[in-house]
C-alpha cells in the first residue's frame, strides 16, 4: 500500500505557520484524486486538530539542531525530512510512500503520478539551474541510503552554498541531476513559470507554492486553486 506522508512541525520565525487544517485540507485534496489503495499519514508531534483518519506518525528526529545560514529570513529548515532515506525506513514510513508539502493545491487524478516502479522520484526543480524541488518526493524505503548516512551540518554548509533550499539543496548535491522528475508534462505545477504565464503542457493535478505565497491567499486571484483547496472530500460539481 502506498502512503503519502505530510509534515507538520513548529519553526521558530518562521514565515510561514502551518496548522493542523493545513494537514485535513492537503489530505482532501489526495482522497478526492487518488483511488489506488493508500493511507495518509503525517509525520507530527502536533496531532491537535488533525482528523482522527490520519495516521500520525512520531517523528524521528534526526538533524533537528543542522541549519544553512544562506536558506534564513524564516525559510523552512527541512533537513529532518531526511531520515526518509534511512536504511530503516520501511519501519517508519511504510515500504513506498510519498512525500508532500502541505502547501499542495490538488485537483487532477493522481494515480498516474503514483502508478510507477520508480524507486525515487522527485518534483522538478523550478529553474534550470535546480534539478529538484522537495515539495513532492515518491521512493521505496531504503533506496539511496547515502543521502543519510553521509549528511551532517558541513554537508548542509556545502550544499548551501551550491544550491537554493535546506534538504532539497543537499538532494540536488548530493544525488546529481539524474534521477526521475514530475514536471509540467504530468501536470505537475508550482504557482510560477508555465503556470502563471498560462502556458500549460497538460491540465494541472498539483499546484506547489514554494515561496512565501501560500494557497490561501492564491485562492484570491487564481481560479485552481479556489475551485481545488477545500476541506470537502466530493467533487465540484
Amino acid at each position: 500500500m502506498l502512503s503519502i506522508h505530510f509534515w507538520l512541525w513548529e519553526q521558530e520565525q518562521a514565515r510561514t505557520r502551518y496548522v493542523a487544517d493545513h494537514v485535513n485540507i492537503a489530505a482532501a485534496g489526495v482522497r478526492r484524486n487518488l483511488s489506488m489503495p493508500h493511507r495518509i499519514c503525517c509525520v507530527t508531534d502536533m496531532p491537535e486538530g488533525i482528523d482522527p483518519s490520519i495516521e500520525i506518525i512520531t517523528p524521528p528526529g534526526d538533524f533537528l539542531d543542522i541549519k544553512n545560514p544562506r536558506w534564513s529570513n524564516g525559510r523552512p529548515q527541512c533537513y529532518r525530512r531526511l531520515s526518509m532515506f534511512r536504511r530503516d525506513a520501511a519501519d517508519i514510513f511504510g515500504e513506498r510512500f510519498v512525500s508532500m508539502d502541505l502547501d499542495a493545491v490538488i485537483g487532477g487524478p493522481l494515480d498516474p503520478l503514483f502508478d510507477r516502479d520508480d524507486d525515487l522520484v522527485l518534483f522538478k526543480g523550478t529553474t534550470r539551474t535546480r534539478p529538484y524541488n522537495g515539495s513532492m518526493i515518491m521512493m521505496k524505503a531504503g533506496c539511496r541510503p547515502e543521502v543519510y548516512e553521509d549528511f551532517n551540518q558541513e554537508a548542509a554548509l556545502e550544499s548551501g552554498s551550491l544550491f537554493c533550499g535546506s534538504d532539497q539543496a543537499w538532494l540536488m548535491h548530493k544525488l546529481g541531476p539524474k534521477e526521475k522528475v514530475w514536471d509540467e508534462n504530468d501536470g505537475v505545477y508550482w504557482f510560477g513559470g508555465a503556470y502563471r504565464r498560462q502556458r500549460l503542457a497538460t491540465p494541472p493535478r498539483i499546484l506547489f507554492f514554494p515561496g512565501s505565497l501560500k494557497p490561501w491567499d492564491a485562492a484570491k486571484v487564481d481560479p485552481f486553486t479556489r475551485e481545488h483547496y477545500r476541506m470537502d472530500m466530493m467533487e465540484a460539481a
